[in-house]
C-alpha cells in the first residue's frame, strides 16, 4: 500500500497540519506551487504504476489533483491551464490500464454524451492552430474528464475504506486553500463589500470557482454523517473544517458554491428518510444545519446586509417583470439566441466566446452554465448529449438501493447544478459526477 495511503488512514491531523502549512509557503512563492502540482501528479502516477491499482490509488490521487487545481491557479502556478483536468485523465486511465480495463462498463448514454460534441469540432473557423487548440481544450477537456470519471468509477465496488480515503485526499488541497485565502484576506478595516462577486475573499482569483470548491465540504461532510463515515477521527474537526470553508465560500458572493452543495445535501436528507436501512444522524445533520445558518448569520452582520442583497436577487429570475437580462442572465440568454441561429451544428468549441459580444454582450465573455454552452456551441449535438447526462443519472437512479441511491442522487445533483452556474471549468464537477456511480460495498455498524 501507498505511503501516502497509509498517513491518511493512521494520520489525518498531521497531514491537514502540513497542508496547512502548504498553504502558508506557496502564498508568496508561486514555484513551491508547480513542483508541488507536478509533484503529486507524478507521485500518483508511479503508484497507480508500482501497486496495479490495487488499492484503488488512481481515485485517490485523482481526487488529490482535483483538490489542487484552483489552488495551483491562485498562486499562478507554472502548470498548464487545464492541468487538473488532463492530470486526473491521465490518473483515471492508467488506473484503468493496469486493470487491464476489467471494470469498465461502457454504457450507449455515456457514448452519445461526449460523441454528440465531437462533430462541431469541424466547424470552428479558419484560426491558427493555437487558438483552435486552446479552444478545444478548454471547453471539451471538462467534458472529456466527466466522460472517464463516468467509464472510471462506474459499477466500481467501494468500500467504506476507499470512499474515506478519497473523501480525505479531497479535502487536504481544500484546507490549504482555506489557508491561503486567510493569509491573502485584506485587515478588516480594509476589507470591501458590494453586490458582485467578491475577489479579495477568494485569494485574487474566481470566486465563482474558489466557492465551488469550497462547497464541495458540505457534500463531504453531509454524506459522512450519513454513510457513517470518519474524515477525522475527532468530528469536532469535522465543524471546524466546514465552518471555514463555508464561511469563506458565502463570503465570496459567488452563490453557486453555496447553493447547489446545500440544495445537493439537503434533498439528500430528505430522500434519506423514504430510503429502506437507511439511519440518519440527526444530531450530526442538525449541527451542520445549525452551523450553516449561524455563519449565514455572521456573513449578515460582516457585510452590513449585502450578502442577503446579493442572494435575494436571485428571486428575479422567478418573477417575469422583474427579471433583468444581465450577468449570467444574459449570457444565457444569449446562448439560447446563438443556438436559435446555428440550430444544427451550434458555432463549435469556443465560438460563443466572441460571438456573445456580436448578439449584445457588449464584450467578449465565455460561458457560465454548461447547458446553454453547450446548445450554443454544439446545437442539436449538444442537446442529444445535454440529454443522455439527465436521463443516465435517471436511469441509474431508478436501479439503485439503499446508500447507493443517496450517493448517486446527492453528487449527480451537486454535479449538474454546478454546471448550470459554473459550467465545466474545473475538474470537481466531472470528477464528483462519476464519483456518483460508485457501488458501495458495506454496511453501516
Amino acid at each position: 500500500m501507498s505511503y501516502y495511503i497509509k498517513k491518511i488512514d493512521k494520520s489525518m491531523m498531521m497531514m491537514a497540519i502540513i497542508h496547512i502549512l502548504l498553504g502558508i509557503i506557496v502564498s508568496g512563492r508561486k514555484e513551491i506551487g508547480t513542483i508541488w502540482g507536478y509533484g503529486s501528479f507524478l507521485y500518483g502516477l508511479l503508484n497507480i504504476v508500482k501497486y496495479g491499482n490495487r488499492n484503488d490509488e488512481a481515485s485517490i490521487f485523482s481526487s488529490y489533483m482535483v483538490g489542487i487545481e484552483v489552488l495551483l491557479r491562485s498562486v499562478g502556478a507554472s502548470v498548464l491551464w487545464e492541468f487538473g483536468k488532463y492530470s486526473t485523465i491521465t490518473l483515471l486511465i492508467v488506473g484503468m490500464m493496469r486493470e487491464n480495463l476489467k471494470y469498465l462498463k461502457i454504457n450507449f448514454l455515456s457514448m452519445i454524451y461526449f460523441f454528440s460534441l465531437i462533430p462541431s469540432i469541424f466547424i470552428i473557423p479558419d484560426h491558427p492552430f493555437s487558438y483552435i487548440r486552446d479552444m478545444i481544450s478548454g471547453n471539451l477537456s471538462g467534458p472529456f474528464c466527466l466522460f472517464i470519471s463516468f467509464l472510471y468509477f462506474r459499477q466500481r465496488k467501494f468500500s467504506k475504506q476507499t470512499l474515506t480515503y478519497v473523501f480525505r485526499t479531497l479535502i487536504l488541497p481544500i484546507i490549504s486553500l482555506i489557508t491561503l485565502i486567510l493569509v491573502r484576506v485584506p485587515s478588516f478595516q480594509n476589507l470591501t463589500f458590494s453586490s458582485e462577486a467578491n475577489f479579495e475573499m477568494s485569494a485574487g482569483y474566481g470566486p465563482n470557482q474558489v466557492s465551488t470548491v469550497l462547497g464541495v465540504s458540505l457534500i463531504i461532510i453531509g454524506l459522512a454523517k450519513i454513510l457513517y463515515i470518519k474524515i477525522f477521527r475527532n468530528q469536532i474537526f469535522d465543524y471546524f473544517f466546514l465552518l471555514f470553508s463555508i464561511g469563506l465560500a458565502l463570503l465570496t458572493f459567488a452563490r453557486g458554491g453555496v447553493i447547489a452543495p446545500f440544495i445537493a445535501i439537503t434533498f439528500c436528507y430528505l430522500l434519506s428518510g423514504r430510503v429502506r436501512k437507511i439511519q440518519i444522524q440527526f444530531k450530526g445533520y442538525l449541527s451542520i444545519f445549525i452551523l450553516f445558518i449561524g455563519l449565514s448569520y455572521l456573513s449578515l452582520r460582516l457585510t452590513d446586509g449585502l450578502i442577503l442583497s446579493r442572494y435575494a436577487s436571485l428571486l428575479e429570475m422567478f418573477s417575469p417583470q422583474g427579471i433583468k437580462f444581465i450577468g449570467r442572465i444574459k449570457i444565457m440568454a444569449i446562448d439560447i439566441a446563438i443556438f436559435k441561429d446555428n440550430f444544427l451544428m451550434g458555432v463549435g468549441p469556443g465560438g460563443g466566446h466572441s460571438l456573445r459580444y456580436e448578439y449584445g454582450y457588449g464584450k467578449a465573455v465565455a460561458a457560465h452554465s454548461e447547458f446553454t454552452r453547450m446548445l450554443a456551441e454544439h446545437g442539436i449535438f449538444g442537446f442529444f448529449s445535454l440529454f443522455s447526462i439527465i436521463a443516465l443519472s435517471y436511469n441509474e437512479y431508478k436501479n439503485r438501493v439503499d446508500y447507493n441511491k443517496i450517493l448517486l442522487a446527492c453528487l449527480s445533483l451537486f454535479t449538474i447544478l454546478t454546471m448550470f452556474h459554473s459550467a465545466l471549468r474545473i475538474a470537481l464537477p466531472g470528477f464528483i459526477y462519476g464519483l456518483s456511480y460508485v457501488v458501495l460495498n458495506f454496511d453501516r455498524k
